[in-house]
């Protein structure tokens, strides 16, 4: 098993190497909830609809993708969409919107998913006063199950006691506003891999197509800390 933390003979801690791992599956999650909440009617969910059903400007959604739930004439309703093979998803709410994409797999997947929030951020239009809670989330794949455990047990401080070893901090880096939470455990859904989710949030003032361009630079800068890193992109599966 790995030592995380050895000793120099002048007895000072040193850190191991960092390991530098694929990804194997990524995805994106963004919520923003509405300075105050919009009735059915000021929702005006027709011409939504209709906007992000648009291929140049909108999300390029089939109307078939697109369901309208109403159980109430003020603010009981529920517009979502599936689209992307059900892997995107879509949801507005009186209060909130939320839009995310999971199970994205290699670069031209991460450059779908920036140019799909670039259009739901320009077509929304948030008033700079909002705010975004963003949740990105990777499986990252050791070499071998083994070498996975050894690199996760360095945050057992009480292996009698923790079956299953796990990381979570709260992490500030330079060039990003908020606080970033990043949990790392184990993958219950790839083999050998570990699972990192990292939230946080930004104010909805930004210049849009260099801002989400960044996503990936705050994941790596702000998991580098608990020395792991991330091989680029695949370019296919």
């Amino acid at each position: 098993m790995k030592n995380p933390r050895v000793k120099t003979p002048a007895g000072r801690l040193i850190s191991p190497p960092m390991e530098i791992v694929p990804i194997d599956i990524f995805g994106v999650h963004v919520e923003v909830p509405f300075p105050a909440p919009l009735g059915i009617s000021q929702a005006e969910l027709e011409e939504f609809g209709a906007k992000i059903c648009e291929p140049a400007k909108g999300l390029g959604l089939r109307p078939d993708q697109i369901r309208l739930k109403k159980w109430d004439e003020l603010y009981g309703y529920e517009m979502s969409a599936q689209f992307f093979g059900e892997n995107g998803t879509l949801s507005r709410t009186a209060d909130r919107v939320k839009i995310g994409v999971r199970n994205a797999r290699t670069a031209g997947d991460w450059t779908i998913i920036q140019q799909t929030l670039l259009r739901f951020y320009t077509l929304m239009g948030f008033p700079p006063t909002t705010i975004s809670a963003v949740s990105t989330h990777v499986h990252a794949k050791f070499p071998t199950t083994l070498e996975r455990d050894q690199w996760l047990a360095q945050f057992s401080y009480s292996p009698r006691f923790i079956g299953r070893p796990a990381a979570l901090g709260f992490v500030q880096i330079a060039d990003w506003e908020k606080e970033i939470r990043v949990l790392i455990e184990q993958s219950n859904a790839v083999p050998d891999a570990v699972f990192v989710m990292w939230d946080t949030q930004f104010a909805n003032m930004q210049e849009w197509e260099t801002f989400l361009l960044s996503l990936p630079t705050m994941m790596e800068n702000s998991v580098n800390i608990f020395d792991l890193g991330f091989e680029p992109l695949r370019e296919r599966v």
